[in-house]
């Protein structure tokens, strides 16, 4: 099981690495708040809101990072990122409320293959690409769904690429 496991996350970890480019624009956008006068402000649904505390309060959060309390109350220079394990109907409402209040933010979820396509035609998405259990048992039956490493992965790359696009000392 373990070269099972193994295999499995070296795929996961690949699925998002083959979304380079994507993290780099999402990266480029978050930048903006921190280099302006506005915050990160983080929005997280189900299961991700386990990592709410984490992501604003360790010793790497990302600079100006604050918890979105209210839609009214993000500034023009603010920058939202949206943290999901689905892509349920409460955070498409939630999406779709941005989109016509022309907010720019950043939404990190897994697909299903009902809404790929929608997801995909989002400015500033980022598949966690771990959208099942990974590992078979003798009943057939799959355990780890490994969606909060891939979420750790994905925060620390742009974690990295904030950092160097918004430190002088990489100047």
């Amino acid at each position: 099981m373990d070269k099972i496991l193994h295999t499995q996350m070296t795929n996961i970890f690949n699925n998002i690495e083959h979304q380079e480019e994507e993290i780099e624009i999402a990266a480029r956008l978050l930048a903006q708040a921190v280099m302006s006068e506005g915050n990160i402000l983080l929005k997280t649904f189900n299961e991700a809101s386990y990592f709410k505390d984490y992501f604003l309060n360790n010793e790497e959060s990302l600079s100006s990072i604050r918890p979105l309390n209210s839609i009214d109350e993000i500034t023009t220079p603010d920058r939202l990122l949206i943290i999901t394990k689905e892509y349920t109907d409460d955070v498409r409402t939630f999406i779709d409320q941005l989109d016509e209040k022309f907010i720019d933010y950043v939404l990190i979820s897994n697909t299903t293959k009902d809404n790929k396509e929608e997801l995909q035609e989002k400015h500033h998405f980022i598949d966690l690409s771990s959208k099942r259990k990974l590992v078979p048992m003798p009943d057939f039956e799959r355990v780890l769904n490994p969606y909060g490493t891939a979420l750790l992965f994905i925060y620390y790359h742009l974690y990295i690429l904030i950092e160097e696009m918004t430190n002088p000392k990489y100047e």
